[in-house]
Parts: C-alpha cells; structure tokens; sequence
C-alpha cells in the first residue's frame, strides 16, 4: 500500500482521466480536487486499486459568531 497527496500522484503515477476512471468519477471531479487545493490522499493498494480520503479538520466548518 502506498500513499499519496493528490498532486504528487498526478505528477508521478498518471493522468486525470485515468484516476478518474480508478475512482468511478467523471474527469472534471478530479480537475475540482486539484483547482480548489483540497488535502486529497490517494492510496494504492496491493492489488492495484485506488482509494481517494479528503483530509479534514474536525470540526470542519468553523462555528458563527453570535450576533
């Protein structure tokens, strides 16, 4: 099992369109990962397959302030 963040994969391991395919999302998903910055974590597994966890902050919103 090896683990990558979402830029180093691309730069590395392969395409948009490719990772796309390996996760069952269109092409343009995965342009929106790379253009927002969001912490992507790609995992490659043993066998080959690949599994895609964003890294969040919990809480992940931060709370309002009263009015």
């Amino acid at each position: 099992m090896k683990k990558f963040s979402l830029g180093e994969y691309l730069a590395n391991e392969g395409t948009q369109q490719r990772l796309a395919d390996a996760l069952g999302v269109q092409q343009s998903a995965v342009s929106q990962m790379v253009r927002s910055g969001r912490n992507i974590e790609i995992t490659v597994h043993a066998d080959g397959s690949i599994e895609a966890n964003e890294i969040r902050p919990i809480p992940a919103r931060p709370k309002r302030a009263a009015a």
